[in-house]
């Protein structure tokens, strides 16, 4: 049995028992409530830790990106341009750059390798987790109902699609626009400053983290009038359009503009999808605390004391909302809003417990924030990774290396620390300039170019996908028809499945060759 299922089980065990004591004697139902949701906090924070040590050390791709985000923060640490134009060996995502920059310096010292890049993403989860006890103790006046805060956010690793530990921006995203929160929320002009600095590098992380300083702006401006936030707006509009708009090109390099702006920009579709993704989504994960933010905010906007948490609150709806635009976004669009509705709903659960009365003898805030819990729960042990995974990520290095021609992994990109694959350019990367409904021939010409080494090839080729090739995403499907399937590995590199995510991942196990090679009746 693995650590965390023997946590799990007693966990379950501890609350049977609790259930029956309560059933004995109802009067107790005050004083436990309080010890057992301190329990779920603690052991949400248990939970997750425990993952992101299993996590951290993975030898392959949690995430079906994590091999171009390190392509990314290696060109960043040898100096390289980030954004280069596209080819064959190197397609960028369509991120901001703040992450690639951030990673180089801890890549330089302690090695390019893959657990440290997610080591730097986990400082982003930690800070985000501080930033979330922080804000609700000071509103709430309550260290009790900050650790509350924190535990309902290490309880939403699922809820939040399994982002917050792999080699992404998203942790560093809503840890700027925490901290960001919290020093605009400041009386305070230094920390307001300071504030509107730590958002603009949110929009550095990436993109929706302009919609988090706009709101602050908005603040600011209503707090202390035009003139005086004439300041604050000149900051922002230095440090974000400006730079954005005339980055230094030899760090940023010729096509971060295409790839940042131009790219995002075609997959919006507003359509029958999006707001009931959104709503599903609230529906699904945080009824209770979506309802108490509601209540917050009308409360707010009836007497007219709308303050920087209310507009944040909105604003991360906002960047929810701009995410379910993208029919092909995963559930980690919807982190921001997560989490502002955790620290805005704990906040008015803390001030309900004080000012409504008791029914029954019981708080209704604690029973509230109880539910919240129950609505996040999910077996840990879908997260968990096997042991058996080194194994098995050594034995595909050995078939990889033993195929007798170049191979092209779309699914894998390139290998951090295995043989050199070619091209490199990952599926997602190609998919990304080619989807949505804004997109020109020239995007889709411009894609399928980057395959064309491999469309006719001369020598032998082979092609390792995780999914039948012909149900992939263009370009890459479009190779189907000049490649054979010569061997189906089945389970064998099973361990080797990302975490469960919106997407079925897979793991590589179908093997094509070019059309124009030999007979082969056998591959490695």
């Amino acid at each position: 049995m693995s650590p965390i299922a023997a946590l799990e089980h007693t966990v379950v065990a501890l609350a049977i028992a609790l259930i029956a004591a309560l059933a004995i004697e109802r009067a107790r139902i005050a004083r436990a409530l309080p010890a057992l949701l301190s329990a779920l906090a603690a052991g949400s924070a248990v939970v997750l830790a425990a993952l992101v040590v299993n996590h951290v050390g993975f030898p392959f791709h949690l995430d079906l990106m994590e091999g171009v985000v390190m392509q990314h923060a290696r060109r960043a640490m040898a100096g390289e341009s980030i954004y280069p134009l596209p080819t064959p060996r190197f397609v960028p995502l369509a991120y901001n750059a703040l992450f690639y920059i951030v990673a180089a310096p801890f890549l330089r010292v302690f090695g390019d390798t893959m657990p440290v890049l997610r080591m730097v993403s986990i400082l982003g989860m930690l800070g985000s987790i501080a930033a979330t006890f922080v804000i609700v103790r000071e509103r709430a006046r309550s260290a009790w109902w900050g650790a509350i805060a924190a535990g309902l956010f290490c309880a939403s690793y699922s809820a939040m699609d399994a982002y917050l530990d792999t080699a992404h921006s998203d942790a560093w995203l809503i840890c700027c626009a925490l901290w960001g929160t919290y020093l605009v929320g400041r009386e305070s002009r230094g920390a307001r400053f300071g504030g509107i600095f730590v958002l603009v590098a949110a929009f550095w992380f990436k993109q929706h983290g302009a919609i988090f300083l706009g709101a602050a702006l908005v603040y600011l401006t209503w707090r202390e009038g035009i003139v005086r936030s004439l300041p604050y707006w000149l900051l922002a509009l230095v440090l974000g359009p400006v730079l954005y708009l005339w980055p230094p090109g030899t760090v940023l390099g010729p096509g971060f503009h295409f790839f940042t702006w131009h790219v995002p920009s075609g997959w919006s579709q507003f359509g029958a999808h999006a707001i009931p993704r959104v709503l599903l989504y609230v529906m699904e994960f945080y009824p209770v605390l979506a309802l108490v933010a509601l209540a917050g905010l009308w409360r707010a906007a009836r007497s007219w004391e709308i303050g920087i948490l209310d507009l944040e609150l909105c604003a991360a709806a906002l960047t929810a909302f701009m995410g379910s635009l993208d029919p092909g976004s995963s559930y980690n669009v919807f982190i921001p809003l997560a989490t502002f509705t955790i620290v805005y709903s704990c906040i008015e659960l803390a001030r309900m417990s004080v000012e409504t009365p008791l029914w029954k003898g019981v708080r209704p805030s604690l029973v509230i924030a109880l539910l919240a819990f129950a609505t996040l729960l999910h077996d840990p042990r879908a997260f968990w990774l096997p042991a058996s995974s080194r194994a098995q990520y050594v034995d595909l290095q050995s078939v990889i290396r033993a195929l007798p021609g170049k191979v092209y992994a779309p699914g894998i990109g390139e290998l951090v620390d295995g043989p050199q694959l070619y091209p490199t350019a990952h599926w997602v990367a190609l998919d990304d300039m080619m989807r949505g409904p804004h997109r020109t021939a020239a995007d889709s010409a411009l894609s399928r170019r980057m395959l064309d080494p491999i469309r006719h090839p001369e020598t032998t080729v082979y092609v390792l996908t995780n999914h039948p090739l012909a149900t992939l995403a263009p370009p890459v499907s479009e190779l189907a028809g000049s490649y054979t399937l010569v061997e189906d590995y089945g389970e064998r590199f099973a361990s080797l499945t990302g975490l469960p995510r919106r997407f079925d991942h897979g793991y590589p196990r179908y093997l094509y060759r070019s059309a124009t090679a030999g007979e082969v009746t056998h591959a490695p």
